[in-house]
């Protein structure tokens, strides 16, 4: 079981969920040699188990763009592009990642 991301809009209201897989998190966090200055928003979800998270505002934008650009060398660019399709709508407001 992955980390889970509750997306919600302007309103408050949890309105979808994705998730970020547990190979890809391994994959990010253990094989992707990603700078850990770089990208500040990602590595806030780096403990898979005590992970929870909220985004909004900038660092809602931080984690989109630095998904983007991992998702170009990733070799699960399709799963991050699916999680940046789900986040990355202007009726979001927030997203809440969680581990187990």
């Amino acid at each position: 079981m992955g980390l889970d991301i509750s997306i919600y809009n302007k309103d408050g209201t949890s309105t979808d969920v994705s998730e970020i897989s547990e190979n890809l998190h391994y994959w990010l966090f253990n094989l992707a040699h990603l700078d850990k200055g770089r990208f500040r928003t990602i590595f806030r979800v780096q403990d898979y188990y005590l992970t929870d998270v909220e985004l909004s505002g900038t660092e809602l934008v931080s984690f989109i763009n630095e998904l983007k650009e991992i998702g170009k060398k990733s070799p699960y660019g399709k799963e991050i592009e699916h999680i940046v399709n789900c986040i990355n709508t202007t009726n979001i407001s927030k997203i809440r990642i969680t581990g187990d």
